[in-house]
């Protein structure tokens, strides 16, 4: 890609994460193009809808019913209403550093909480502006803490309707942060024992991790899962989808999901499009993507070994981090995290990177898609490794 001033750089940021196929994919383009010629929208379903709903639940295994929508905002809030209204309860158990979109509702915790004796939090509001009534129903635990979970299900008990949860902690102060062995199964279990429904929010993880999404990858299935970034490439389109039983409370009963936008006919052939290239050859883009990715996790870890600055490295399919840290403790959850971060190292890195025509985000995430070449891996490394020498001898 190029700026304004025509520099060119290889890009690792994608949209912050959607472009898995990289920018511009021409069969993308061509059939959002096609759709627009019949026709922008019609309030009402098209068969494209129809076959792209289908193509989601014969992927992902724990799926049978999929809703349309535009945002991965959007998706979360309406899985949460449609958890409070399958279960006739209102608290939420959600994780501190797991984004879930900017709604009043749910975007509590995010960025910290004031934890009490028993291991539970009382959540922060995410913005200026959040009514603190919404506070009330939001429960906060820090991740891979067991206890915690079991404390919010015994101190509330018979009053959550679900449990919330990034299945890899991307939205923290440092991402790729993996769930503990049994973390996730036992966030099932949990949930299972108190009549609560689990809610993935597969909004960072959908069709990167595997085509099967976190669910396929950890082989633990959620009620309700989000999807957006990965599963439309480029086009404003989000999914929440789940049991039928709970899905079809959106028909049967009073709980409501509406927008105008819903399921927008262009949005739907491109997601169509892009998710089909993607699951071609049975995920060969897909695969492609996880061995770049590997690909430049070797290196930059081998780049790690060779310098003396404290360059740390976590990865999950598709997306690698880096960041500076000098904490020796491990890294479980967003209150960890925090610990020993160097965030002006950070700042120059990035700066460092994008001098040498290398673009990732502020906090250090890559985003991997099918269009990054061996070469523009090896481009990579070799500017990580000059912009390391930098730094060293400043």
């Amino acid at each position: 890609m190029w700026d304004v001033d025509g520099n060119e750089y290889i890009d690792y940021v994608l949209g912050r994460g959607p472009l898995i196929l990289g920018h511009g994919d021409p069969e993308v383009i061509d059939a959002i193009c096609q759709q627009l010629k019949v026709g922008q929208f019609f309030a009402g379903q098209i068969q494209a809808e129809a076959e792209l709903a289908e193509l989601i639940c014969s992927l992902v295994s724990n799926v049978e019913m999929v809703r349309f929508c535009n945002s991965g905002s959007e998706a979360i809030h309406a899985s949460v209403r449609l958890a409070r209204s399958a279960t006739g309860r209102e608290k939420i158990i959600r994780f501190t550093g797991h984004y879930h979109g900017w709604y009043d509702g749910i975007s509590w915790g995010f960025l910290g909480a004031n934890t009490s004796h028993s291991g539970l939090s009382f959540p922060a509001p995410s913005s200026l502006g959040q009514p603190s009534s919404d506070a009330s129903n939001i429960v906060t635990a820090e991740w891979n803490d067991p206890e915690a979970v079991e404390g919010a299900f015994d101190k509330f008990r018979g009053e959550i309707a679900a449990v919330i949860t990034e299945p890899i902690m991307f939205n923290s102060f440092w991402s790729n942060v993996r769930p503990i062995k049994g973390f996730l199964k036992f966030l099932r279990e949990q949930c299972d024992a108190n009549g609560a429904l689990l809610i993935f929010d597969e909004v960072q993880t959908g069709f990167r991790t595997s085509l099967g999404g976190a669910a396929e990858y950890f082989g633990v299935a959620a009620d309700l899962s989000t999807f957006a970034k990965a599963l439309s490439g480029s086009v404003c389109l989000a999914a929440f989808a789940g049991r039928r039983d709970v899905m079809n409370r959106l028909v049967v009963t009073n709980t409501v999901h509406t927008g105008t936008y819903n399921a927008y006919p262009p949005a739907i052939v491109g997601t169509l499009k892009h998710l089909t290239l993607l699951a071609a050859s049975s995920g060969a883009k897909l695969r492609l993507v996880h061995q770049r990715a590997a690909l430049l996790e070797r290196g930059l870890r081998d780049l790690a070994k060779q310098t003396q600055l404290p360059l740390v490295i976590r990865a999950s399919p598709g997306a690698v981090t880096t960041a500076f840290r000098v904490a020796p403790t491990q890294v479980l959850n967003h209150r960890s995290a925090a610990e020993g971060l160097d965030f002006n190292l950070q700042a120059a890195w990035h700066l460092a990177l994008q001098n040498r025509g290398v673009r990732i985000t502020p906090e250090g995430l890559w985003y991997v898609s099918a269009a990054h070449s061996a070469k523009d891996i090896a481009f990579t490394l070799d500017a990580a490794g000059d912009a390391l020498q930098n730094l060293s001898s400043r």
